[in-house]
C-alpha cells in the first residue's frame, strides 16, 4: 500500500485510535452525551453518555476525554475514574457565535496572504496532499485525524493548507462539525490542527489559519459559531483565538484523563 492511500498515520498507538474514532462515528451521530469525532472516546455531557462506557474505553485504550467540563463534573470524573489513577490534561474552551467570527476573521483575511504565501486550492486537496498535512502536523507536535476525517467524508469539515514561496507546507487549520444535536456545544463547529513551520513564522500565519478556518466553519460548513481548545500556558495561540474573535468559556474545560502522562497532542 503506498503511504498515500493508508487512511491513517503515525505509530502503531495513533494509528489504532485514528481507527477506533472513525468506527465509533456512526453510532455517536445521535448519541446524547457523545462527541462525533476527536483522537479518543470523548464525551460532553458523560452522566448521559454513560461512565461505564467511559470506564470500557479507559480499559480499552487508557484515555478518555471530558469536553467543556464544569468542575463539578470533573469532581465526578475524578471519582468515576479513579480506579485507573490517571493523569488529568487540560485546555481551556474558547468561544465565538459567527456573528462575531465574520467581523473579525473578516477583517484578518481580508489583509491578504503575505507575499509568497499561496493556499492549496480545496478542489486540490487529495490523498497525497492529506499524507503531507498529517506528516506535518505530527512533525510539530499535533496528533494528525485520519484521511477520511481530515477530508470531510465522516463528518462535514475542511482542511486549511498554506503553503510557502518554496511549494512546502507553512501553516495548517481545520473545522469540523463534531458535535451533535444534544451537545451543549451543538452548531459549533471545532476549530483547531492549527500548526505553523518555525520557518515561516513572524508572517502572522497562524492568525491567518486560523481565521480562514473559522469563517470556512460558519460560511461553508453552516456553523452557528466555532469552539477552540486552548493550553493554559499556551499565550501565544490564546492571543491568536481572541484576535478571531474568541473569548474563554468560564467554568469549562477539556480534559483528558489518561493512564500515562501522554497527552496525545499539545
Amino acid at each position: 500500500m503506498k503511504p498515500e492511500d493508508d487512511p491513517f498515520y503515525g505509530g502503531d498507538m495513533m494509528r489504532a485510535l485514528q481507527a477506533a474514532r472513525d468506527g465509533e462515528v456512526a453510532g455517536f451521530r445521535n448519541r446524547p452525551g457523545a462527541v462525533v469525532h476527536g483522537r479518543v472516546t470523548s464525551s460532553d455531557d458523560p452522566d448521559a453518555f454513560g461512565w461505564d462506557d467511559l470506564r470500557a474505553a479507559m480499559r480499552r485504550e487508557g484515555i478518555v476525554q471530558i469536553r467543556g467540563a464544569t468542575p463539578e463534573v470533573i469532581l465526578k470524573a475524578e471519582h468515576e475514574l479513579a480506579g485507573f489513577a490517571p493523569k488529568q490534561h487540560f485546555w481551556d474552551v474558547f468561544l465565538a457565535d459567527a456573528d462575531r467570527v465574520r467581523t473579525a476573521c473578516g477583517q484578518i483575511v481580508a489583509g491578504g496572504l503575505p507575499d509568497g504565501i499561496t493556499r492549496h486550492p480545496d478542489d486540490e486537496i487529495d490523498a497525497t496532499v492529506l499524507h503531507e498535512m498529517q506528516g506535518f502536523l505530527t512533525e510539530h507536535g499535533i496528533a494528525p485525524f485520519s484521511k477520511p476525517a481530515l477530508s470531510g467524508a465522516l463528518v462535514p469539515a475542511r482542511p486549511v493548507i498554506l503553503r510557502s514561496a518554496g511549494g512546502a507546507i507553512a501553516a495548517t487549520s481545520y473545522a469540523a462539525l463534531v458535535h451533535n444535536e444534544h451537545s451543549w456545544l451543538a452548531g459549533m463547529a471545532f476549530v483547531g490542527l492549527i500548526a505553523v513551520d518555525p520557518a515561516a513564522r513572524g508572517l502572522g500565519l497562524g492568525k491567518m489559519a486560523d481565521a480562514i478556518a473559522n469563517l470556512i466553519a460558519v460560511d461553508e460548513l453552516g456553523a452557528a459559531g466555532a469552539v477552540e481548545f486552548v493550553a493554559a500556558d499556551n499565550a501565544a495561540s490564546r492571543a491568536v483565538l481572541r484576535a478571531c474573535g474568541l473569548e474563554q468559556v468560564p467554568d469549562r474545560m477539556v480534559v483528558n484523563f489518561s493512564a500515562s502522562d501522554i497527552r496525545i497532542t499539545r
